[in-house]
């Protein structure tokens, strides 16, 4: 470099300006638009507010918006690079549910039922506020860790109620129809019996006009059945599940309680080792004074 020449100072970098793109692909709009959107299908639920033309507009307004970010996050990721991420691939199915209530803006429909199923699907897009939740991946992966592990505990769960269903149902059909008339019925039965919710209703039903001895037979049976199965059998599902919901915090917290006695050891180690080399130091001139002293010299205090 010549003596002429200068060194330009190195400009600082500014943010990049907010453009009209990010009005459709930033967090922020986006999330401000999913509540919005909310608030209009609240809205449109209202009977007296469910054909009103404004929060019609305002309704197909959102799911154009939500249609113009899903294209162009396609147009700047790539389609590979938009699927791969799962909230996107979560995002653009949520947004394909809401497209058939475009259906209505062409298609005159005399059956309401399938209105009522456009206007269902495009409840939909308020699922997506579920990305923007803290911490939300590790709650995907926790719930899918509980799920796995207390699926055979669910499992046994529900072979125990589909066995007391039918024990139930061979016991009272007869003296309570409309809670034992048939399998199905009874398995419903029974499972509000577990829930614990209630549970005394049903053997109050059965035993309204039964002799003494068979009423005293139905609670003491339902009691049995409120225990093992609602209490017992509930609680140890939800612990297991619970469990492994928080297996990851608490590998967390093993892990860095490890990483703190790693550090507390090593930090030992290097205070012992200071601690006798500082020894080491003292004693060393004491042995250098006497081997250089003469032999022959008297000591002190003969002198």
């Amino acid at each position: 470099m010549s003596e002429n020449e200068t060194v330009e100072p190195r400009a600082a970098s500014t943010p990049k300006p907010f453009g009209l793109a990010d009005l459709f692909t930033a967090d922020k709009p986006v999330l401000i638009a999913i509540a919005l959107n909310a608030v209009v299908l609240f809205l449109l639920a209202f009977d007296e507010l469910a054909f009103d033309p404004i929060l019609e507009v305002l309704d197909y307004a959102f799911t154009t918006y939500f249609v113009i970010e899903a294209a162009l996050k396609l147009h700047t990721a790539g389609v590979s690079g938009y699927f791969r991420e799962r909230w996107n691939r979560f995002d653009f199915v949520v947004v394909l549910l809401s497209l058939p209530s475009y259906v209505v803006l062409f298609v005159e429909l005399p059956d309401l039922s399938f209105l009522l199923l456009l206007r269902l699907a495009r409840v939909m897009k308020f699922f997506r506020f579920i990305r923007f939740v803290p911490n939300m991946p590790e709650l995907v992966a926790g719930a899918r860790r509980a799920i796995q592990a207390s699926a055979f505990v669910v499992l046994a769960f529900f072979i125990f109620n589909f066995v007391v269903a039918l024990v139930s149902c061979h016991l009272f059909h007869t003296d309570a129809p409309e809670h034992f008339g048939n399998p199905v019925v009874s398995f419903y039965s029974i499972f509000k019996v577990f829930t614990v919710e209630g549970w005394y209703e049903i053997p109050d039903a059965i035993t309204e006009n039964a002799s003494s001895g068979f009423a005293f037979f139905t609670r003491a049976y339902f009691m049995v059945i409120v225990v093992s199965g609602g209490i017992f059998g509930l609680s140890l599902v939800n612990a297991i599940f619970v469990d492994e919901m928080l297996r990851n915090e608490n590998d967390l917290i093993e892990k860095r309680i490890d990483e703190l006695h790693a550090k507390l050891d090593a930090l030992l180690a290097a205070t012992s080792a200071r601690g006798a080399l500082v020894v080491g130091d003292a004693v060393e001139p004491a042995r250098e004074g006497r081997s250089s002293r003469p032999s022959d010299a008297p000591p002190p205090g003969d002198e």
